[in-house]
């Protein structure tokens, strides 16, 4: 199929990403539901070679027992890392308010010294206590813990929801996988259907290559950040290094929150130190850590693992990172780079009669051309 007039070429790409901005939801569920499936496969094909006497083990069952596992690995993770977490946080919540005072008195006094000069100027006359609790006060009231609560309930609901939504499609794709995908060849005209057989094992092969760099990169983000911590001293260093490598998988804002949560732990853990040469050091060292290892995997680690994984340049990727961030914040900042690369995959096999495009992906052919020669019955859906 070749679009040879531009303005439909752009109303057409147009009308499909609005298609995909508006199912977005759904479209996150199976995409993640698909990635499951993919990841899994190996051990759904070792159950298929199971036999109980002559008989394989039906595929509904096998199907059941990769989602439990599932469950069984997800809620491990959980079991070891919530509990460091809330342990941090038990620990944060026991600090001793008298030396928190005594640590803080010489910023706490210069601080009364620029609140004196505000009055001065702003007639202000309430003293400094109070025109904390007011701030305090306005600041957390009604109606910011109604937002807050209705905030956390829908976000909770949300995420009930989307665990049985994922379970759901999991489970059919895992059982079903074979049939879904002869269905999606059936509903597509016999002309595009080698095109589309294309598409769908060149996006198995790149995605599953893109999150398997995404797995190594939160890897060497969390051994050289507990690394860090541990030479700085501070207080359960692994499980700063572990929030540091899940929370970098968020482009630019994770490191931020990494950092800032490494600093309010160190902090909190050598309040005996003196604020100005021993805490604001210390945060600074924190700080510096956290800058140095962000350097590394921005200008080493990621640009070498992800333009590999996915074959496009780092400006690329910073250029479709920036747009998913416009167009829909942290969660559009997450998947811009597995959208791009199935868009990319599309075009290579739509429109590479177009000299732009085809120059854009010129390198997914080496990166898909030997998974291709697999047997294409079933790209592992």
């Amino acid at each position: 199929m070749k679009i040879k007039n531009p303005i439909v070429l752009f109303i057409v790409i147009a009308l499909v990403l609005a298609l995909m901005w508006v199912f977005r939801t759904i479209l996150l569920y199976i995409i993640i539901a698909a990635l499951l499936t993919i990841i899994t496969r190996p051990l759904e094909n070792k159950l298929e070679k199971l036999r109980i006497g002559k008989k394989k083990i039906p595929r509904a069952f096998r199907a059941l027992v990769v989602l439990l596992g599932i469950y069984v690995v997800i809620g491990a993770i959980v079991s070891i890392f919530i509990p460091m977490v809330l342990t941090e946080i038990n620990y944060l919540s026991e600090v001793d308010q008298q030396q928190l005072m005594v640590t803080l008195k010489e910023p706490i006094d210069q601080l009364h010294g620029l609140f004196a000069e505000f009055q001065q100027s702003s007639g202000d006359t309430r003293t400094f206590n109070q025109f904390v609790q007011d701030s305090l006060a306005n600041f957390f009231g009604m109606t910011q813990i109604s937002v807050v609560a209705t905030t956390a309930m829908n976000t909770v609901i949300s995420l009930i929801s989307a665990f049985f939504i994922i379970s759901f499609f999991t489970f059919f794709m895992l059982k079903d996988g074979n049939i879904i995908y002869q269905t999606l060849l059936l509903a597509v005209p016999d002309k595009h259907r080698e095109k589309v057989d294309n598409i769908l094992n060149d996006t198995n092969t790149m995605l599953t290559k893109y999150f398997t760099a995404i797995l190594i990169d939160i890897l060497l983000v969390s051994i050289l950040v507990s690394v860090g911590m541990s030479l700085l001293g501070i207080r359960n260093a692994i499980t700063i290094g572990i929030l540091a490598g899940i929370l970098n998988v968020i482009p630019y804002v994770g490191p931020l929150i990494g950092a800032s949560i490494a600093v309010i732990i160190g902090v909190s853990t050598n309040l005996h130190l003196e604020f100005y040469s021993g805490l604001l050091p210390l945060a600074g060292k924190i700080a510096l850590v956290f800058l140095t290892v962000n350097s590394i995997d921005s200008f080493l680690i990621q640009p070498y693992i992800f333009s590999n994984s996915v074959k496009a340049h780092p400006i690329e990727i910073f250029t479709v990172i920036l747009l998913g961030a416009t167009l829909a914040g942290i969660p559009g900042m997450i998947a811009a780079v597995p959208v791009y690369t199935v868009l990319r995959i599309i075009a290579k096999e739509f429109l590479s009669h177009y000299h732009f495009i085809k120059k854009l992906t010129d390198d997914l052919d080496e990166a898909t051309e030997p998974e291709v020669q697999r047997d294409k019955d079933y790209p592992e859906l």
